[in-house]
C-alpha cells in the first residue's frame, strides 16, 4: 500500500496534529473505501487539501470582514443573499454570521442542511477533513459510520483523530468518487462534494501536487485516466487481439481488467498494469495480427 501519510505530510507540512494522527492511524481505512489506487488516492487528497486549507482548518472560521462576506455570501452569490448593511454588522461575529447563512437566518439553506433549532448554523457550520456542514449530514455521516448518534450529538468528533478520515470516505462513497476518480473527472467530484465548482482550480493545484508523488513507476504513465495517445493505442491493440473496448484513452476498470486477462493468457505476472513488459508483449500479439487484418 503507497505511504499515504507520507505524502500527506511533504505536501500539508503545517497540518493540524489531530489530521497527521488520523492518518497515521488510518490502518485499513483506505483499502476499505477502495481507495486502492493512485488515482483515487489523489484525487481523494485533493478534495480534503482544498476544503481544510491543506488540512490546517478544523472547523470553518465565520470570522469575515464585511467585504468578505458580501463576496462569499452576498447578494447573487449565495442564497443568503446577505446586504451591505447586514455584511457590516455580522463582520467579526462568526456566531451571527453562520446563523445568518447557514441557520434560521436562511431559511432554505437551514431546510436543505437539516438545521432545525437556533445554533445548529455555527454548531454544524463546514467541519472536519471534508468540511460536512448541516445537521442532516452530521447524523446521515454517524449512521453512515456505524457510530450512533455520535456526530450529532458531539460535531467536535469530525476533528478528533479516531474519527477524523471515516466520515470523510463515507461521504466519498455517498458521491461515488471512485468511479469518478477512474476516468479522471475532477468536476464531477468537485460538484458533488461542493454542490458547484467552487475552488476548482486550486483543486487542481493540489492534485498535480499530489500525484507526482504517489503514483508508482512504471505503471504510473497508464495510470492516468485520461492519457488520449497512449492508452487509446493500448485500447486498440488490445481490441485487435479480441478484446472490445470503447477506445476512449482512459484507464477505467473494463481497460484494466482487459489488461489483467491479456497479462493472464500471456504468461504474464497478473496486476492490470500496463507496464513495459505487458506492453512489449501486447506490441507483439499486435504484430503478428497486422497481415490479417490487411488482408
Amino acid at each position: 500500500m503507497t505511504d499515504v501519510t507520507g505524502v500527506v505530510r511533504a505536501v500539508a507540512p503545517k497540518m493540524l496534529p489531530s489530521y497527521s494522527g488520523a492518518f497515521a492511524r488510518s490502518g485499513d481505512l483506505f483499502p476499505r473505501y477502495g481507495l486502492t489506487t493512485p488515482l483515487r488516492l489523489t484525487h481523494f487528497l485533493a478534495q480534503v487539501l482544498h476544503e481544510t486549507g491543506g488540512l490546517t482548518i478544523g472547523r470553518e472560521s465565520m470570522s469575515y470582514r464585511a467585504a468578505r462576506i458580501l463576496e462569499i455570501f452576498g447578494v447573487g452569490k449565495h442564497s443568503a443573499a446577505v446586504t451591505a448593511a447586514e455584511a457590516a454588522r455580522l463582520a467579526g461575529n462568526d456566531v451571527g454570521l453562520a446563523e445568518r447563512v447557514y441557520g434560521l437566518g436562511n431559511s432554505r439553506k437551514a431546510k436543505e442542511l437539516g438545521n432545525t433549532v437556533p445554533g445548529d448554523g455555527y454548531a454544524f457550520r463546514g467541519n472536519g477533513v471534508m468540511q460536512t456542514t448541516g445537521r442532516g449530514a452530521h447524523r446521515r455521516l454517524s449512521v453512515a459510520c456505524g457510530v450512533g448518534d455520535l456526530f450529532e450529538r458531539d460535531p467536535s468528533a469530525l476533528t478528533t483523530a479516531k474519527y477524523a478520515l471515516l466520515p470523510a470516505l463515507a461521504e466519498w462513497a455517498e458521491i461515488g468518487g471512485n468511479d469518478l476518480a477512474d476516468t479522471n473527472d475532477l468536476r464531477t467530484i468537485t460538484r458533488r462534494i461542493n454542490g458547484g465548482y467552487n475552488g476548482l482550480a486550486d483543486r487542481e493545484a493540489w492534485f498535480d501536487k499530489v500525484w507526482p508523488l504517489l503514483r508508482v513507476a512504471p505503471a504510473a504513465a497508464w495510470e492516468v485516466a485520461d492519457i488520449d495517445g497512449d492508452m487509446r493505442a493500448i485500447q486498440a491493440a488490445l481490441n485487435a487481439v479480441g478484446y472490445s473496448l470503447k477506445e476512449d484513452g482512459r484507464f477505467g476498470p473494463k481497460t484494466k481488467a482487459a489488461v489483467a486477462d491479456f497479462q493472464r493468457t500471456n504468461g504474464l505476472k497478473v496486476d492490470g498494469v500496463p507496464g513495459p513488459v505487458t506492453c512489449a508483449a501486447l506490441e507483439l500479439r499486435f504484430a503478428a495480427t497486422r497481415p490479417a487484418l490487411a488482408a
